[in-house]
């Protein structure tokens, strides 16, 4: 005859068996997952390297000067003049820093310190 004990041990021996066969099956599933990313992953990095090629054959010197040189009627390409390029004294002055005259008037939510007073609830006003 069966003791109360034995069917415990039983039920217990029952419940870690199927813990034990559900977080196998959990982890299988996982490392399937994983395994799926790491494949997605790889062709990305095929797919990005494969696309450089094409940019750098796309992008050749000589491609280009054939192109330029095919396409120069239609797109009025000529060479730069020496006189095309400016040289620094010929450049417009850097513009001056705004003074505080030349700022607008304080908007709604500015403090009169010129701080901003909105709150995101992640700092602390």
């Amino acid at each position: 005859m069966l003791r109360p004990l034995d069917l415990i041990l039983i039920l217990a021996m029952v419940v870690t068996a199927t813990v034990t066969y559900t977080i196998k099956y959990s982890a299988e599933a996982t490392l399937d997952e994983v395994r799926s990313l790491d494949d997605q992953i790889a062709l990305e990095e095929n797919t990005i390297d494969l696309l450089k090629a094409d940019e750098a054959l796309l992008t050749q010197p000589a491609r280009m000067a054939r192109l330029s040189e095919y396409f120069s009627a239609e797109l009025g390409l000529e060479p730069a003049e020496p006189e095309q390029i400016a040289t620094l004294d010929q450049l417009p002055p850097i513009a001056p820093e705004p003074q505080p005259e030349d700022l607008p008037p304080l908007m709604a939510g500015d403090a009169p310190d010129g701080t901003d007073l909105v709150i995101t609830g992640s700092v602390n006003p």
